[in-house]
C-alpha cells in the first residue's frame, strides 16, 4: 500500500489518538484496583491518582508507527523506522522499571544509552553537519578491529546519538509534575517537529517522511492522553511517558537530520537543566497550593515553574498553559530556522 502522504499522516494521528482513548479508561481502573496510585502534590486535598498511565501512550505510538510502515511502504526506510520503534519502546520499558523500582540516579542516567543501540546499529543520521560558519565531519574513516573486522568509526552514531538519547529523555523528565504538562510538552514539541519535517519534505529532504510519521504518531498519542491527564488528572504519565517522548524526539531529529530545530525546540528543557543544576538536581518543581488553587513558591529559583509561581502566582492549569506557550514560542523559532535555512 502506498496511499497519499498527507492522508497517511492524518491516519497515523487518528490511530495513535484512538488507541490511547480506547485503552486509557480500562487502564485507569486496573491501575487503581492494583493500588498503583500516587498523591497529586499540587492539590490541597492531595487526592490519589493512578500512575503509569503512559503505558497507553506507548501502545498508541508503537501501533501507529507500525501501521505507517504499511501505509507508505514504497517510500519509507524500514530499517530506520523499526530502529526508532525499538529505541522508543525499549526506553519506555526502562522508564517503567524506573517507575516501579525507583532506580538510583546514577543508573537512571546511563540506562537510556541502551535504547540508543538500535539507531546506532542501522547507522541512522548523518556524518556531516553544516553550521553557519563551519562544517563538521564526524566520520573518522574505516578501521580494522580484531574479531569485528572493518568498522566505520562515525562519532555521530557512536557518541552523539547516545548522548542525545540520554540528554533528551532526562530533559523531558526535568520539567514535569503538573497535570497535563508532560503530555502537553510532548504534543507541542511533536507537532512543531512534524511541521518542520513537512517543510523539509516539500524540499525533498531525506528522512522527512519517516520523521513526520514518528512525530504525528507521538502527537496523536499525547493528545489522546491529555484527555485523561489534563486538570484535574485522572491518571499520571510516569517516567514511561517522559522517556518515550524524549526518545521519539531524538529518533525523528536523527532520522530527519533536524538537529538545529530539535535543539531550539528543547530550549525550555535546556534552561530547566541549568536551573536544576544550581540545586545539585535536588530541587522539586512543586509549589504550595493556596486559596483559589493558586500556587506559591518563595525559595530560590531552581525551575521555570518556580519563576512563574513567583511572578504570577498562577493556578496549576494557568501554570501549565504558560509553560506550553513558552514551548510553542520555541516551536515557532524552530520552524523559522527551517524556513530561513
Amino acid at each position: 500500500m502506498n496511499i497519499g502522504f498527507f492522508f497517511a499522516c492524518g491516519l497515523v494521528v487518528l490511530i495513535s489518538f484512538l488507541t490511547v482513548v480506547l485503552t486509557a479508561p480500562s487502564l485507569i481502573r486496573r491501575l487503581a484496583f492494583k493500588g498503583f496510585v500516587s498523591e497529586d502534590a499540587n492539590k490541597p486535598s492531595r487526592p490519589k491518582v493512578p500512575k503509569f498511565g503512559g503505558i497507553a501512550v506507548v501502545l498508541g505510538f508503537a501501533l501507529a508507527v507500525l501501521i505507517s510502515l504499511q501505509l507508505r511502504s514504497a517510500s519509507l526506510n524500514l530499517e530506520f523506522m523499526l530502529a526508532a520503534i525499538a529505541s522508543t519502546v525499549l526506553i519506555a520499558f526502562l522508564g517503567l522499571l524506573d517507575d516501579v523500582l525507583d532506580i538510583p540516579d546514577r543508573y537512571r542516567v546511563l540506562l537510556p544509552v541502551f535504547a540508543a543501540l538500535p539507531l546506532i546499529v542501522v547507522k541512522a543520521g548523518t556524518s556531516v553537519m553544516n553550521f553557519y560558519l563551519f562544517t563538521i565531519d564526524f566520520n573518522l574513516g574505516i578501521y580494522t578491529l580484531p574479531v569485528l573486522g572493518p568498522v566505520t568509526l562515525n562519532l555521530y552514531g557512536l557518541l552523539l546519538i547516545p548522548l542525545a538519547v540520554v540528554a533528551c529523555s532526562n530533559l523531558i523528565n526535568l520539567l514535569a509534575g503538573f497535570n497535563g504538562l508532560e503530555a502537553g510538552i510532548g504534543a507541542v514539541t511533536s507537532i512543531f517537529l512534524a511541521l518542520c519535517a513537512l517543510l523539509l519534505y516539500a524540499q525533498g529532504w531525506p528522512g522527512s517522511v519517516e520523521a513526520s510519521f514518528l512525530m504525528f504518531a507521538l502527537f496523536g498519542a499525547c493528545m489522546g492522553f491529555l484527555l485523561f491527564n489534563w486538570f484535574p488528572a485522572k491518571m499520571f504519565p510516569g517516567n514511561v511517558t517522559t522517556y518515550l517522548i524524549g526518545a521519539a524526539i531524538v529518533s525523528a531529529v536523527v532520522i530527519g537530520n533536524m538537529e538545529k530545530a530539535g535543539v531550539i525546540l528543547l530550549m525550555p528543557q535546556i534552561i530547566e537543566f541549568f536551573l536544576k543544576a544550581r540545586s545539585g538536581f535536588r530541587a522539586e518543581n512543586f509549589g504550595r497550593p493556596g486559596v483559589g488553587g493558586k500556587l506559591y513558591y518563595s525559595g530560590k529559583t531552581y525551575s521555570l515553574t518556580h519563576l512563574f509561581m513567583k511572578m504570577f502566582r498562577p493556578t496549576e492549569k494557568q501554570l501549565v498553559g504558560m509553560l506550553l506557550l513558552v514551548q510553542s514560542f520555541f516551536g515557532l523559532l524552530a520552524l523559522a530556522s527551517i524556513v530561513l535555512g
